[in-house]
């Protein structure tokens, strides 16, 4: 099996030479990859998938040669891929084509700055560069206007999950999202990122906003539950690839998620 692997391998470069001045041939290896290279007009070069791309919807249609843990190697070899572009450096199975002299690129953002850091460099690496600097400059300027918008800072919890309950907290991606569209973590204190809590300290921070994200099953549900515990606090739903997805469309999110949370104002105003 060894033996048949690196006899691929060998086919492998000597395809990716002939590539060389061909435009990419992409294995876009997590889901704000994906949604990175169509962004910038290099979608047409993304030949594999990871399991999670779901946007936009043609990929679907590319193959699925990864999940979070490994990437299926046979698979990968046959796509003859001059680049693969991972959140994970050690992802099982990626070593080998970095031997065999496949580009292996990094993207993994911690924040709205390296998303966009991520996107330029993205650009210049396909030959997308020019797409890159506009998309850029206009998620700069949609989000500095968004941020002129806000009307009121209101506190607020972000329900990742219900059984057990989880939440993000500390200067977790979601934080500093939730931040940008108007609303303050209650949690931003903590020294981690994701955490469990329990209802209780849920209800000793006080918030004045709970948001759900839209894949919380019953959605009535939860918010009867939080509004049993905190009868003032007003709950909101989101779409969580929009909100902690470190993609081009999270400034959409961030748009939605304040327009959201000022609607909420004037109903504490009524």
């Amino acid at each position: 099996m060894r033996f048949v692997l690196k006899a691929l391998f060998a086919l492998l470069l000597i395809g990716s030479a002939s590539l060389a001045l061909a435009q990419e041939r992409i294995l876009a290896l997590s889901p704000h990859a994906c949604e990175m290279l169509s962004a910038i007009g290099a979608g047409d070069e993304v030949v594999g998938v990871s399991q999670y791309c779901n946007y936009p919807a043609s990929l679907k249609e590319k193959p699925v040669i990864a999940n979070y843990s490994r990437l299926f190697s046979e698979a990968a070899i046959r796509l003859k891929p001059s680049m693969i572009i991972t959140s994970n450096a050690g992802l099982n199975g990626l070593q080998d084509f970095n031997q065999a002299g496949v580009r292996i690129v990094l993207t993994h953002p911690q924040s709205l700055d390296d998303i966009f850091s991520d996107l330029l460099r993205l650009g210049a690496l396909t030959g997308h560069a020019q797409q890159a600097d506009l998309l850029v400059e206009h998620m700069r300027t949609s989000l500095q206007y968004t941020r002129s918008r806000i009307r009121k800072r209101q506190r607020v919890f972000f329900e990742v999950w219900s059984d057990p309950l989880m939440t993000e907290a500390g200067r977790s991606f979601i934080t500093q999202v939730l931040a940008a569209a108007g609303g303050d973590n209650v949690f931003a204190d903590q020294d981690v990122e994701s955490m469990r809590v329990n209802v209780e300290s849920v209800v000793r921070a006080d918030p004045e906003i709970i948001i759900i994200p839209s894949q919380s099953g019953n959605i009535e549900d939860r918010r009867l539950f939080w509004q049993k515990w905190l009868p003032d606090v007003r709950v909101i739903v989101v779409n969580p690839d929009l909100i902690s997805r470190p993609s081009p469309r999270v400034v959409a999110g961030i748009t939605s998620l304040q327009k959201q949370l000022d609607a909420m104002i004037s109903k504490a105003a009524q």
